[in-house]
């Protein structure tokens, strides 16, 4: 995902001698030019020129007609400039040291660390952007988050007429999956079982913190760490696997001294975020879950899928009652999304998407002291079961961590570096099936991404953070 950036970079004595403000922006410009330089981009893109202590998501951006209301503008800005502060100090701290010391860092801030927070606060101050008159509907322009696909692969690639081809792979493929996909758990025992370390609580306890939770005004819930902690223990999915190779195992991701990513099988974990999603007239939470695994294993010399590095992200969606509405899945490269309906949602007979979503029989609701087990397929780690049930008592304890995590990780040099490139994706992930679908403009199809860059269609345009995402494809019911 990138938003605009520019520019060149003042000398250092401007921005130590200037006015405050003039110092400030010489101080974004400079950061932003060692963090390209660097390759050290955060893959969440970068700020636009003009604000550049704001970032923006596609969740953010569904705020856009409603920044006059000056509640819903203050929390619109809070979370776009902690989105940048965020980003910013991964960046510093991912820069070399020389690279660090050449940032123009003004005069009044201690540290270039300091000058993030303060600068931030400086400027927008400076520019009015929480004033009723002030700039906001340019911010809001200058943030708008644009498409993952990449315009001119389709047109190089005839997209009009290769369209057809990749929409019959698509069909064949939806319905293969409806024939072998169940949402039942299967008889057989697996060769490995991951559980979360924490025994499921009853079923409404993580409904009632959420619905009771205060709400910000945009509309999501208010929640301590140790609450937050409670709700994701909550809800952690078993995974199941039918065959005890190291390529079936989870584990922690780390770089390799030739800059390739790997996988360390000796703690299993799982990475949690939450996301939002606008849905009529309230903002539901969803829960994700991430996991890795070294990599999808390549068959045959015609295998065009196989590749280093493969994982999975389970999405659970609840309301603001604490009910469980949805579970997604979808692979870390943005690949086969399927969707498993729970409660509250009916399926519209017309998806406004061109590419239809796969929508398959859904769990049902989770009873007292079950969780959402998900059998993955060897190799291939497709989702083959998918049901709420009881948990076995055998299986390895996996560890939860922060996602945000894999944004920072040690490197081989002693410093620290994204798992992500700029561009959001892993290096070293590509999948020979590139060679056939960059035609339908997805960039580099098959390969690994951070999260806010996954598209999830070969035919149309559909991402997995989509603010619309469930009113293009869903009725309301509850």
């Amino acid at each position: 995902m990138t938003v605009l950036a520019g520019c060149a970079t003042p000398p250092a004595e401007v921005a130590r001698q200037g006015d405050p403000e003039a110092a400030c922006r010489a101080f974004f410009r400079s950061l932003d030019e060692q963090v390209a330089a660097a390759g050290v981009r955060d893959g969440i893109g970068a700020p636009p020129a003009a604000y550049p202590y704001l970032r923006a998501t596609r969740f953010l951006g569904s705020f856009r007609d409603e920044l006059d209301d000056p509640a819903v503008r203050g929390a619109w800005l809070d979370a776009a400039q902690a989105l940048d502060r965020e980003a910013r100090l991964l960046e510093l701290r991912h820069l070399g040291p020389d690279a660090r010391d050449a940032v123009a860092v003004p005069a009044s801030m201690d540290n270039a660390t300091a000058a993030v927070v303060g600068c931030g606060k400086r400027l927008r101050r400076a520019d009015g952007l929480d004033r009723a008159d002030g700039p906001w509907p340019q911010a809001a322009e200058a943030l708008r988050v644009p498409d993952e696909y990449v315009s001119w692969h389709r047109a190089l690639g005839f997209y009009p007429v290769s369209r057809w081809f990749i929409s019959a792979g698509v069909a064949s493929w939806q319905q293969g999956v409806r024939e072998t996909f169940e949402n039942t758990v299967p008889a057989d025992e697996p060769a490995l079982r991951y559980r979360p370390a924490t025994e499921p609580a009853e079923p409404a306890v993580a409904g009632e913190i959420l619905a009771r939770a205060p709400r910000d005004p945009l509309g999501r819930p208010e929640l301590t760490k140790t609450e937050w902690r409670q709700v994701f223990e909550h809800f952690a999915p078993v995974v199941e696997l039918e065959r005890d190779v190291r390529h079936n195992r989870l584990g922690w991701p780390l770089l390799r001294p030739d800059g390739l990513p790997a996988v360390d099988t000796q703690q299993p974990v799982v990475f949690t975020h939450r996301s939002y999603m606008p849905y009529g007239d309230e903002t539901l939470t969803q829960l994700n879950y991430n996991w890795w695994f070294s990599e999808r294993p390549v068959d045959h010399w015609l295998d065009l899928l196989g590749g280093r590095l493969d994982g999975l992200t389970v999405r659970l969606t609840l309301d603001g009652a604490g009910r469980l509405l949805l579970v997604e899945t979808m692979h870390n490269c943005g690949c086969y999304h399927q969707h498993y309906p729970v409660q509250g949602l009916e399926p519209r007979d017309e998806p406004r998407y061109a590419e239809k979503p796969l929508i398959l029989p859904g769990p049902g609701r989770p009873g007292p002291g079950e969780r959402l087990r998900v059998r993955l397929e060897g190799g291939t780690h497709y989702v083959q079961h998918l049901a709420f049930a009881p948990v076995p008592g055998q299986g390895r304890r996996y560890v939860m961590d922060d996602y945000d995590t894999l944004r920072s990780l040690p490197a081989p040099d002693g410093g620290r570096r994204s798992l992500f490139q700029p561009d959001g994706l892993v290096a070293g992930t590509e999948r020979s099936e590139r060679w056939f679908l960059w035609v339908s403009g997805v960039p580099q199809p098959g390969a690994m991404r951070q999260y806010y860059n996954h598209a999830t269609a070969f035919v149309g345009r559909r991402h997995f953070d989509d603010p619309d995402l469930l009113e293009r494809i869903y009725t309301d019911t509850r």
